[in-house]
């Protein structure tokens, strides 16, 4: 199997001058960074990657400069990216058209600084799940962690600590007794703070808003919210709060219709219908787009998460919106 860099990975003698040797450094990490995304990484492929980063000073650099370039495809499915990059058959124009987007739309014009490389980060995570997949997992320490769609976390686990951080998306966590012998306190980490359970059962979800904000809920127990420039605060069961790096709000009645994902339902109740798409996208790979015209429509239901397509049909039915698909990851709902 080849792999980005297979041919560069060897040293810049075959390099013409080092303008060109960079060029060819920096297209190597760029074909990494998409597989990364993809969210289709195998084993083999982490550990290609990282022997790849390692053979050379100047492809660590490369990938550093990748990394301070705006995120060109924040508004494009990793899933996407991913299926064109692998492409099968020996044609490669498709990988080079994508890596010429990423050329002229990140290095080219965009003239962003660093923002957050939350994409490879997760693609690299301890535990990941695709769009519209969910994952239930136990710990070394009994603690059971249930992923939601598009979610990461990584866990580490130390003699005095145990952490889980929150990559993106979301996750549910039903905290055990620590199993050492001198129990450790468990800490769950998000850009914006920090998370401490008290014995409980809560759910946390990472949002990519400016403010980096992240809602909480509690089910059962209690938790500590921390921002990381200000005083915690306490949230005990039944209640949820939404923090970012600098406050906390006050805590409200938990909107248990929220975690009924775990269940594999999406709840509304009396809820726009723009509201209900922008929630309904997170289960769905590509664009799902609402007419302002139609965006008020009020939606009310209980809705199977396992077949989003059928989803829309239902809506279609009950409200005045026809549904126009130009293919399965574009759609936009328009008035009848």
């Amino acid at each position: 199997m080849s792999h980005p860099g297979d041919t560069t990975s060897h040293g810049n003698d075959s390099c013409e001058n080092m303008e060109k040797c960079h060029s060819s450094e920096l297209q190597a990490a760029m074909e990494w960074q998409i597989i990364l995304w993809s969210g289709e990484v195998t084993p083999q492929e982490r550990q290609a990657f990282t022997s790849w980063l390692n053979a050379s000073p100047s492809h660590q650099q490369a990938w550093q400069q990748l990394q301070q370039i705006h995120d060109p495809f924040s508004h494009i499915p990793s899933d996407i990216a991913g299926r064109a990059l692998r492409a099968s058959g020996p044609d490669t124009r498709r990988r080079q058209l994508l890596l010429g987007f990423v050329v002229l739309v990140g290095i080219g014009g965009s003239g962003y600084g660093i923002q957050r490389t939350s994409h490879w980060q997760a693609a690299t995570a301890d535990y990941t799940t695709r769009r519209g997949e969910t994952r239930s997992v136990t710990l070394s320490d009994g603690t059971a962690i249930t992923l939601n769609t598009d979610s990461a976390v990584d866990v580490t686990f130390t003699d005095s600590q145990r952490t889980l951080h929150l990559r993106q998306g979301e996750v549910m966590i039903a905290t055990a007794p620590d199993r050492a012998t001198v129990a450790r306190p468990f800490m769950v980490s998000t850009r914006s703070g920090q998370v401490r359970p008290i014995g409980t059962r809560f759910s946390v979800r990472q949002y990519d808003d400016a403010a980096d904000s992240v809602l909480v809920q509690v089910l059962e127990g209690a938790i500590e919210l921390t921002p990381r420039s200000s005083a915690g605060m306490r949230i005990d069961a039944g209640q949820q709060a939404r923090f970012d790096q600098h406050q906390v709000t006050l805590p409200t009645p938990a909107d248990m219709a929220k975690s009924a994902w775990t269940r594999g339902l999406l709840i509304a109740e009396q809820q726009r219908l723009d509201d209900f798409l922008a929630e309904l996208g997170r289960y769905r790979v590509g664009v799902l787009r609402c007419d302002p015209a139609v965006a008020s429509l009020v939606v009310s239901g209980v809705y199977p998460l396992r077949d989003t397509d059928q989803v829309l049909q239902a809506l279609e039915q009950a409200l005045p919106i026809r549904i126009h698909t130009l293919t399965r990851y574009w759609v936009t709902i328009s008035a009848s």
